[in-house]
């Protein structure tokens, strides 16, 4: 009797469920990557129009109220430098302690310049106010004696602590101000710093260079056009010599 042999059917691997599966994990996987193009997409249009938006009009010329500001040289000088500064900043300490010396000697002194200072906090938060707390000193020496000023400016910047790390206290300000023996009243000082005496000038400095656009410190303006050079002593005076040409 012969053997017979039966042939099973070979097993579908391919079935029309397993082909519909394959496709829909498919079409998944195509629409989580158009998710994630078009979500980058939409991030990088955003940070470009918010940088349209707020960054500073190189073409317009600020109005600044220089009569309200402490002013280092000629106020007469037939360029003015508008400095904003945060006392925290190591690169505002690098143009006081490296730069400005060049400006004062070749430019302020001799009554081709003069620079102007105003408030921009930047690096102040998490519960450190060093920043807010130096510029309302400043203010009230400011408004005591106003050749003091540019001492306690410079002085700051010179023994400028670490960023951030809660450094300006007010015996700090205090004490340094009585080492550059300026002609204050030291508890008025004190005073006005705890008490926020000139909390409003600092927030209307703050204000107007958000109003300009100016978000990073030391930014310059030069005759009420913003400075976009190096930070040199050689390419600021070029540009004080440019303005000083009405160019």
């Amino acid at each position: 009797m012969k053997e017979v042999i039966v042939l099973k059917p070979k097993k579908q691997t391919n079935t029309y469920a397993e082909r519909k599966r394959k496709e829909q994990e498919r079409l998944a996987k195509e629409r989580k990557s158009r998710l994630i193009f078009f979500s980058v997409i939409g991030v990088v249009l955003v940070a470009v129009i918010a940088a349209l938006i707020f960054r500073p009009d190189h073409t317009v010329t600020a109005d600044f109220d220089y009569s309200s500001m402490p002013v280092l040289g000629d106020p007469d000088a037939p360029v003015k430098i508008v400095e904003y500064g945060d006392y925290q900043c190591p690169a505002c300490r690098n143009f006081s302690v490296n730069i400005k010396p060049d400006l004062v000697k070749n430019d302020i002194d001799t009554g081709k310049a003069a620079i102007y200072f105003q408030d921009l906090i930047v690096l102040d938060g998490n519960g450190i106010e060093d920043s807010n707390r130096l510029a309302l000193a400043a203010h009230s020496i400011y408004h005591q004696d106003k050749d003091s000023f540019w001492k306690f400016n410079e002085a700051v910047y010179r023994e400028q602590g670490e960023e951030k790390t809660g450094w300006a206290t007010t015996d700090f300000i205090v004490n340094l101000a009585k080492s550059e023996n300026l002609s204050i009243d030291y508890d008025l000082l004190r005073s006005d710093i705890e008490n926020k005496t000139y909390q409003s000038e600092v927030d209307a400095s703050n204000a107007q260079a958000d109003k300009l656009g100016v978000q990073s410190t030391p930014s310059f303006y030069i005759n009420g056009k913003l400075y976009n050079g190096n930070y040199t002593s050689s390419d600021i005076q070029q540009a004080i010599e440019s303005a000083g040409k009405g160019e």
